[in-house]
């Protein structure tokens, strides 16, 4: 009996001789989405996160209220005029909680920009080169996740308190302390990925270390890097607004959603207006960000590989 052996999908012409036989051939990219839209959570808490971010940054552009402008409604709670109330001084609730949503997000979005390029190039360079510089960046990894990373924002913070850039401080501070753990996680990876065959390829035909670590060993560790991402985004908006809260954070004129919270907490009986609604808006960001993060750690899982999307 003859021996036939399909072509793989990666040599030229493979994708058109499958197709004679009915085969559909599909990208891994092709894999993960149709696994991550058949979370039907994910896919909701995605459409929910992208709505409350048009609100966040669209908003302002189509409401008559500027953030931070006082009116005569003083104390007002919701109408029609004012769908958030207003505060003591008249300035209208809905405005202080989109202005507040731009910071936070502003704010979360690039804490997890600068963790996760930082903490996914240390993992990959200690995986891949292993020896002196793996122990070297692992040790520093490890004293990094000694130090109480609360007690130096607070003094940070305090530091670069009144400063009208007072939150790029704190941005740096959280992306500091938020690598380690995907440093360690792509680590993992470089190390079972440095041994594959395509990596020995790479070297059997020429191509320097740069180029295999930035081609081939961060490409394939994708999975895990997006998912943390997703994580750092959630956990870097609570810091800010627990930062915030204590009066350490983003300082005024400009609000983020947890000074507004905590301006909102002593009149949360009687005017729930001033407390509720930036309250609501970050649970729901966090709940839609983390949903979005499950939904994409199981569409990269590697064990479902096997599963047809």
């Amino acid at each position: 009996m003859a021996d036939f052996r399909p072509l793989p999908p990666s040599q030229p012409g493979a994708a058109e001789d499958l197709a004679e036989f009915g085969v559909e051939v599909r990208s891994q990219w092709r894999l993960v989405l149709g696994r991550f839209l058949r979370h039907r959570l994910a896919v909701g808490s995605l459409a929910l996160l992208g709505a409350l971010v048009v609100v966040a940054f669209l908003g302002p552009h189509l409401s008559r209220h500027q953030f931070g402008q006082p009116g005569p409604d003083l104390s007002q709670p919701p109408s029609i005029h004012h769908w958030f109330g207003t505060n003591e001084l008249g300035i209208d609730t809905f405005a202080q909680v989109q202005r507040g949503a731009q910071r936070s997000i502003q704010v979360a979005l690039l804490v997890a920009f600068l963790s996760t390029s930082f903490g996914a190039l240390v993992g990959a360079l200690a995986g891949f080169f292993r020896g002196w510089l793996d122990a070297v960046l692992m040790r520093v990894t490890d004293l990094f996740l000694t130090i109480p990373t609360l007690a130096v924002l607070l003094v940070v913070a305090a530091r670069y308190r009144g400063s009208r850039h007072s939150w790029l401080p704190i941005v740096l501070i959280i992306a500091a302390f938020a690598w380690m753990p995907l440093a360690r996680l792509v680590r993992g990876v470089a190390l079972s990925l440095r041994e594959r065959e395509f990596v020995e390829a790479a070297r059997a035909v020429g191509a320097s270390n740069t180029r295999i670590i930035f081609r081939h060993i961060l490409p394939n560790s994708l999975g895990p890097i997006i998912v943390n991402g997703t994580l750092v985004v959630a956990g870097a908006i609570l810091v800010e607004t627990a930062l915030s809260f204590l009066g350490f954070g983003i300082q005024p004129p400009d609000v983020s959603l947890g000074n507004l919270i905590s301006d909102g907490v002593q009149a949360a009986r009687t005017r729930w207006w001033l407390f509720y609604p930036p309250g609501l808006f970050l649970l729901l960001f966090c709940l839609a960000v983390n949903f979005v993060g499950d939904g994409l750690r199981d569409a990269f899982d590697p064990q479902q590989n096997r599963v047809r999307a």
